[in-house]
């Protein structure tokens, strides 16, 4: 079995997951993992021994163990969509192992010094010497030159950092996969999307075999229709307590991994000499510091705060009601732009039926960069997994495959990510691009998304793109290594097309009359698109500076310390007051679960450059394909070849301007 698998991963094809997830071969993995890390450390063992003199670039391709990558990239992929016992413990016992290679590479002076010298010494073209570069300049980063003792520390720190991430990821699924809630009331719950009653009536009647109740569970769509439709005050504050409690408590606790988290990272950058996590976070980062991040993140606050105010007053009056819950803010929103400005959101949703929508997608992708999205028959780990070859100029450029809908154990949230990087050397390799969702699938009948759902198939579509495309033939010069608070920028840019005038006359149709999306509907949705903001900027406001504060401040000693923090923070940048049961930042996946610490402020950041992009990308017009050769060639094409604000000035011929992001959210 273990041959069977060395030659399932030598395939160039599209990787045989469903192969990899059986049980023999799972029963193997380790064994094959620990084989080709064996040969990945003689492989770095003969770099070393390489004389200066007759070292070359090429010789580099010692990094790109692609069975090795390929595998661990697999079961990594396998824990976030599929998981199960074995597969965890698969991981757990080999990180440790890897981990140490990791580490001894991270920390090796010879390996460095051979570094220096290639790139002081061999002739190189840009790209070369922009690899070489970054690589030097994270190792003077890590003080390359501290002591054993040190680096020891420091090798311990990102070991047990990892330990603690993977244990924060399982405790959220599994915490999230026991959630049940059963409704007997259909009166309460009558104004719910059929979709999501008939489903949740089929769950009831398969766990209890009768038809008496609903069962709901933590799927998100579920989720917000409660807080959307549920007209009962009880189960809404029920539901948002779930979601801003889940980990926090019993045999999922992640408050002591948390703690024990901010601890390390802290002890972490202070060895590096970093005065707190979030400057040595935001050395690689176009912020550059975290004061500058502060005074970007609260300036807008201050706006959004009046803003708020307006919107909440709208809403008071409106409904005569004396004050507003959270968890009634989403119920009589709904109502307020259902009633008083006769936009319904359940209407709109007719329009974005899943295959149209995806159709449009992948026409509207392979008319402006020239490219060809093949779908291709691949039985994979779940038949909802779809895989896609991508041409251009008739070449095959990437495999892509999309699994967009919400299965229970998933985990949650949206992500794009590469199972096999490109590479050139030693031979030539197609990259493997994923992207990954949790959208609510009708059975025996159309899909319909929301919105939001279309928004985020759009902006995680061009995350993959951005790594498709990526014209360098070094995956180290690919979109995943561009400055975190630029990357989102050309997908969120990519949202815009979906409620622009144009695309939604192009795009949307009624998925069962075939009526194209009405006039009057585009009015309505052009005056409310930014229908009360407020919320989404001051919610994104609040988590960046949560962020911030936990990796820029003395960290606490104790959880009951670290609960009293988060809330302190939550209701001094928040505009509702929060009880002290509140402890949504024990599934703050962002920030302990996905790397995103000290950097969740990216997301505002980066919308303030697509929104001065996206505003002059209208006056060029939006549907120009010299619109879309510029974009390409300034910005995807270039991945990380150049600084990020040079990506930027090559495409607007000036700096950041916030305009467009104040005009947008009407925030002045």
């Amino acid at each position: 079995m273990k041959e069977q698998i060395i030659e399932k991963l030598r395939e160039k094809t599209f990787p045989d997951l469903k192969f990899f997830l059986q049980d023999e071969v799972l029963d193997n993995v380790l064994a094959v993992l620990e084989e080709l890390l064996v040969e990945e450390k003689k492989d770095f063992e003969d770099f070393l021994k390489i004389e200066n003199k007759d070292i070359k670039f090429d010789d580099l391709e010692w990094e790109d163990d692609d069975n090795l990558n390929l595998l661990w990239s697999i079961l990594n992929h396998f824990e976030s969509v599929e998981s199960n016992e074995k597969i965890r413990k698969i991981i757990e016992d080999f990180m440790p192992k890897l981990q140490d290679f990791w580490n001894e590479v991270t920390y090796s002076k010879p390996y460095f010094e051979k570094i220096v010298y290639m790139r002081e010494n061999l002739k190189l073209d840009k790209e070369q010497k922009k690899i070489l570069d970054d690589t030097i300049r994270a190792y003077k980063v890590r003080w390359i030159n501290l002591s054993e003792e040190k680096q020891a520390e420091l090798k311990e720190i990102n070991k047990e950092l990892w330990k603690l991430s993977e244990k924060f990821d399982n405790n959220l699924v599994d915490a999230e996969k026991e959630f049940e809630y059963v409704i007997k009331d259909f009166e309460v719950i009558k104004e719910l999307p059929k979709e999501v009653l008939d489903a949740t009536k089929k769950a009831y009647v398969e766990k209890f075999s009768e038809d008496s109740g609903w069962l709901f569970d933590s799927d998100p769509t579920s989720f917000w229709a409660i807080m959307k439709y549920c007209s009962s005050s009880k189960i809404r504050e029920d539901f948002e307590k779930f979601d801003y409690t889940t980990a926090s408590f019993g045999k999922f606790d992640n408050r002591e991994i948390i703690l024990k988290m901010l601890q390390l990272k802290d002890k972490k950058a202070k060895i590096l000499w970093f005065k707190n996590y979030a400057e040595l976070s935001l050395d690689s980062k176009m912020a550059k510091k975290p004061e500058k991040v502060f005074d970007f993140i609260l300036s807008i606050f201050e706006k959004a705060k009046k803003k708020a105010k307006k919107e909440k007053k709208e809403l008071l009056e409106y409904f005569d009601l004396k004050e507003i819950e959270t968890y009634d803010f989403a119920y009589y929103t709904r109502k307020l732009r259902d009633e008083k400005y006769k936009v319904d959101e359940q209407e709109i949703k007719k329009y974005f039926e899943f295959e149209n929508v995806l159709n449009y997608l992948h026409r509207f992708i392979e008319k402006f960069y020239s490219i060809k999205i093949k779908e291709v028959e691949v039985e994979s780990y779940h038949k909802d997994v779809r895989v896609y070859e991508i041409y251009k100029d008739s070449e095959l450029i990437a495999y892509y495959f999309l699994d967009a809908f919400y299965r229970k154990g998933k985990r949650p949230g949206a992500w794009a990510d590469t199972l096999r990087s490109k590479d050139y050397f030693p031979e030539k390799k197609v990259p493997v691009v994923l992207n990954v969702c949790n959208f609510f699938r009708v059975e025996d009948w159309k899909t319909t998304l929301l919105k939001s759902d279309v928004e985020t198939l759009f902006h995680e579509f061009w995350h993959a793109l951005h790594e498709m495309l990526s014209e360098s033939k070094y995956s180290s010069l690919s979109w995943f290594n561009v400055e975190w608070d630029f990357v989102e920028l050309p997908s969120q840019l990519m949202e815009c097309w979906v409620t622009y005038k144009k695309s939604l006359v192009k795009l949307w149709k009624h998925f069962e009359t075939g009526e194209v999306f009405p006039e009057d509907l585009i009015k309505k949705m052009k005056e409310l698109k930014w229908f009360m903001t407020w919320h989404f900027v001051a919610r994104q406001n609040q988590l960046a500076l949560l962020d911030m504060f936990l990796h820029s401040d003395k960290v606490p000693e104790t959880v009951e310390e670290l609960d009293k923090k988060t809330i302190e923070i939550v209701n001094k940048y928040w505009l509702v007051k929060r009880n002290e049961d509140y402890k949504m930042y024990t599934s703050f996946w962002h920030i302990f679960g996905w790397g995103y610490s000290a950097w969740y402020y990216s997301y505002m950041w980066a919308e303030i450059l697509e929104a001065d992009v996206f505003a002059r990308i209208k006056k060029m017009w939006a549907f120009s394909s010299k619109t879309w050769e510029k974009l390409l060639k300034t910005i995807i094409w270039q991945g990380s070849r150049k600084k990020a604000e040079d990506l930027f000035f090559d495409f607007m011929w000036r700096e950041v301007d916030n305009k467009a992001f104040l005009k947008r959210y009407s925030l002045k």
